[in-house]
């Protein structure tokens, strides 16, 4: 573990806003004992490509925008890989890895959401949303006109575990916020008890299609089994 205290004072910053629970704050891949190592290499050399410069607004690489989806059964360390990826991250990359434009001061690089508190905020949106609100989910899109405030790495934690509605809404919102973060070249990291494979049948053919074309797959199964037990 690290101290975030330890930290300089605008990656000190950084780590604070992000939303990483504080249970998992100052983990490192070191402290993920009951993950495989080859989950963990698989991740570690995605962040190597981001770290490149190959992924985040990389205009005209295939690997422009390229995420990750950690799937698997309950319990076998999804969500705490993806707040691992985003602290090393947010610990070590450079500011010009983040963004080529000089002299930006990023507001919130990295960010972790549920998809349900997604689905949370886009309704607050469509009542009386304060500008934080707007400003927040104007950043998850990358369409904030204030370009420090676009999310340049964001875990949405918990696909899946929405409840569904008659009328598809959340179907619409995962695949809009998947593409357009997709589009504006901004990666992101999913985690879901659902395979790839099966993105068809619960969010659409055209959703999984898509999938396939943006992320990186990466089952999870923990050689100690459920960790929460």
């Amino acid at each position: 573990m690290f101290n975030v205290e330890d930290l300089k004072l605008r990656r000190r910053s950084w780590m604070k806003i992000a939303a990483i629970p504080y249970n998992r704050l100052g983990w490192e891949f070191s402290d993920c004992t009951g993950v495989s190592q080859e989950n963990i290499d698989s991740i570690k050399e995605w962040i190597d490509v981001v770290e490149e410069g190959k992924i985040i607004r990389a205009a005209g690489q295939v690997s422009c925008g390229l995420g990750i989806v950690l799937y698997g059964e309950p319990g076998h360390g999804k969500t705490t890989l993806s707040l691992v990826t985003l602290q090393d991250i947010l610990r070590r990359f450079p500011l010009e890895a983040f963004s080529p434009l000089e002299n930006k001061t990023l507001v919130r690089p990295c960010y972790f959401m549920t998809f349900t508190s997604i689905l949370d905020l886009k309704g607050a949106l469509m009542e009386d949303p304060s500008e934080e609100e707007r400003s927040l989910f104007a950043g998850i899109l990358g369409e904030c006109q204030d370009d420090a405030y676009n999310i340049r790495v964001l875990v949405i934690d918990d696909v899946g575990k929405e409840q569904q509605s008659g009328s598809g809404w959340q179907k619409t919102i995962l695949h809009h916020v998947l593409r357009t973060r997709f589009n504006n070249g901004l990666p992101t990291i999913v985690t879901s008890n659902i395979p790839l494979e099966a993105w068809g049948s619960v969010y659409g053919p055209a959703t999984e299609s898509f999938a396939r074309e943006a992320f990186v797959p990466i089952a999870l199964k923990s050689p100690k089994g459920d960790l929460r037990k």
